[in-house]
């Protein structure tokens, strides 16, 4: 009986050491183990992990975290509509780059600039961090563009001399008009045949 007891106890000793060993091999939540070690330290800002991880996992592109020892991937901030980041882990907002002219980025959390949207062919913008297509404004009657994204208002070409459009937003030459047989014009960019 003694023999039996002895045994028990060892074999409850040995489960314990084991159970100990085990939960001694993985970090509380907000904290991985160090470069070529087996030690637990906090996660740096921008990264997190959860409760039982070995390694900090670094923040989405689109998104940034100030918050050192982060037990969750919540922490992780979204950039704000209108811009995009493409860094992974990053520590801080100013990752978050706005959308640049002739574009826009109408959700939170970009991660990289193909994100943004472009601007329709025959529109066009020279606004920074766009939020919706709203920006992006019609080439004028008696031009058109046949461009995506672009960014300021000489990309919208000029109807030539014998053409005419009326047409607001036009994305092809083809838009233009040409005068009527026995009448000319050398007027650039008309708006009307008259």
């Amino acid at each position: 009986m003694a023999r039996m007891a002895a045994r028990l106890v060892l074999l409850f000793v040995a489960a314990a050491w084991q159970s100990s060993v085990a939960s001694d091999a993985h970090c509380q939540a907000g904290h991985g183990y160090a470069p070529n070690s087996s030690t637990c330290v906090q996660c740096g800002a921008g990264t997190w992990s959860g409760e039982g991880s070995t390694d900090c996992t670094r923040c989405v592109p689109g998104t940034w975290s100030t918050v050192a020892g982060a037990g969750s991937q919540s922490t992780c901030t979204k950039c704000s509509v209108g811009t995009w980041s493409s860094q992974e882990g990053s520590p801080t907002p100013n990752s978050c780059q706005k959308c640049p002219a002739g574009t826009w980025g109408g959700a939170e959390g970009l991660g990289s600039l193909e994100q943004c949207m472009k601007c329709s062919a025959g529109t066009w913008s020279s606004e920074l961090g766009a939020i919706d297509e709203s920006v992006c404004s019609a080439c004028p009657a008696g031009t058109w563009n046949g461009v995506t994204g672009s960014n300021n208002r000489t990309h919208c070409i000029d109807c030539s001399p014998g053409t005419w459009s009326s047409t607001l937003g036009a994305s092809a030459q083809s838009s233009c008009k040409a005068c009527t047989a026995g009448t000319w014009s050398v007027a650039w960019g008309a708006i009307a045949e008259s």
